[in-house]
């Protein structure tokens, strides 16, 4: 164990019921059928959503904010768009979905389930002591904190147990001021600056 830092896996699958209860009203994706190389999708309980499609190199190629909205239907022309993979992200406050879009000569063909959804860390501090919470997680997260000088104290893979990371650190005001604490899944990363006082 590292002497900067105590950490302790808590066991059980207890989290935290009002968050749960708060990410099944969060929204959902339903893709539609593709016509004439135009993507069709509905977005349900679509409370503060960005929506947005990107190429392989990470360009934007459509952005959308969807603020209050029950149910709302979108649609993007990909017509103009050179064959390749594209990305269709929705991401809430709580979580990201991502959907796999293929664009070719003749079609335009989208995945109905994502390829990677996100439930994203949610984080409870009081003093020096740090909770990180992420529920719905499958595959490994890489969880690392280090302070503004590049230190690292703590880098480790593969911490999901039964679907959830539940994670406490105690962090010493004695080494740093400020820690950043980087969460990284599926190629995003999530990162959350915790300054002591």
């Amino acid at each position: 164990m590292n002497k900067l830092m105590k950490l302790s896996l808590l066991a059980g699958l207890m989290f935290f019921s009002a968050s749960l209860m708060g990410r099944d009203k969060d929204f959902s994706v339903s893709i539609g059928e593709v016509k004439q190389k135009t993507i069709r999708f509905g977005v349900s309980n679509a409370k503060n959503v960005s929506l947005y499609i990107y190429n392989g190199d990470r360009g934007e190629v459509f952005s959308d904010k969807i603020i209050n909205l029950d149910n709302v239907e979108k649609s993007y022309n990909m017509n103009d768009m050179a064959s390749g993979t594209y990305y269709l992200v929705a991401e809430s406050d709580s979580k990201i979905e991502k959907y796999k879009i293929t664009v070719d000569e003749k079609q335009v063909v989208v995945d109905h389930s994502p390829i990677s959804a996100i439930t994203k860390p949610e984080y409870t501090i009081n003093k020096n002591m740090v909770k990180l919470q992420m529920a719905n997680v499958i595959g490994d997260v890489r969880v690392s904190i280090y302070d503004t000088e590049n230190n690292t104290y703590y880098s480790k893979n593969n911490l999901a147990k039964d679907g959830l990371v539940n994670l406490t650190f105690d962090l010493n005001p004695a080494n740093a001021e400020t820690y950043i604490i980087s969460v990284e899944k599926d190629g995003d990363s999530f990162s959350r600056m915790i300054t002591l006082k």
